[in-house]
Order: C-alpha cells, then sequence, then structure tokens
C-alpha cells in the first residue's frame, strides 16, 4: 500500500478515463469516507471532459443504489451496495445484466463473486495524515500489466 493524495486521486482516475471502455468495471473497496465516491466524481467528471459533456453533480448513490450518467453513447452506472446485504438482492438491481452495455463503478463489491473479468479493483483506507489515503490497486483482464 501507498499513500495518495486527492490530486493524485483525481489523477489516477484521469489515467483510468482514458483507458476504461464500455463493458469495465471497477471496484471500489475501503471503509466510510475512505473516498470511494470520491475516486468515482473524479472518473465520471474525467469522462464526462474528455467527451465535451457538462460535468454532472455525481453524489454517493447510497439511498438510490444505483445512479446513471449519460456521455454522449456511453452510460455509466454507478452503484453504491453498502445496504444490500444479500446476494438475491444484487440481481434485483440489473447489476449483470447490464455488466456488459455500461462502464461500471461499484463502491461495496464484497458480495459480488462472479466479478467481471476486465476490471480494476481499487483499495482506500484512511491514513494518520487526514489529506493522504493509502491506496492499491488490482488489474484484471485487459487491464492487468504485462
Amino acid at each position: 500500500m501507498e499513500f495518495i493524495s486527492i490530486k493524485q486521486l483525481q489523477l489516477l482516475a484521469q489515467k483510468i478515463s482514458k483507458k476504461i471502455q464500455i463493458g469495465d468495471s471497477i471496484y471500489l473497496y475501503g471503509d466510510l469516507g475512505s473516498g470511494k465516491t470520491t475516486f468515482a466524481r473524479f472518473l465520471i467528471h474525467s469522462i464526462q471532459k474528455k467527451n465535451k459533456i457538462k460535468k454532472d453533480e455525481v453524489l454517493s448513490p447510497t439511498f438510490t443504489l444505483a445512479q446513471y450518467y449519460n456521455v454522449n453513447k456511453i452510460i455509466i452506472a454507478h452503484y453504491d451496495l453498502y445496504r444490500i446485504k444479500k446476494k438475491k438482492d444484487l440481481f434485483n438491481l440489473g447489476l449483470f445484466e447490464q455488466e456488459e452495455s455500461f462502464i461500471n463503478i461499484i463502491e461495496w463489491p464484497e458480495l459480488i463473486k462472479n466479478k467481471n473479468i476486465n476490471r480494476i479493483e481499487i483499495f482506500l483506507q484512511h491514513a494518520k495524515d487526514q489529506r493522504l489515503r493509502k491506496y492499491y490497486a488490482k488489474y484484471f483482464g485487459r487491464f492487468k500489466k504485462k
């Protein structure tokens, strides 16, 4: 694990936004307030900027469970699974039917057993210095570093 500032988190989101495609997933792990939604916001805004689309207000979908953002022909699905306690409830969201059609950003993905092959898993933790987060990422499928 390394330490990352909010600015570095934003730069990471910008870097990923250049590589992510429809059908890819980003899984965000971490405690409450560790920066998952902040990362999602940076990523969505970066994709919108790249496509010359006005930035949407990106809030945590904790209560709605999902938010959708249309960026030209791309749909970004932002899920927050914090309140989901049973695997069967994942199916009610339509998460798996839409996986190949959208860019998926999923906070609290612990219940998902069959993960998308083309994914990045990002882990965030609080650090003693409140301006920083502990961070590491794992890359799978076409993102895997060779």
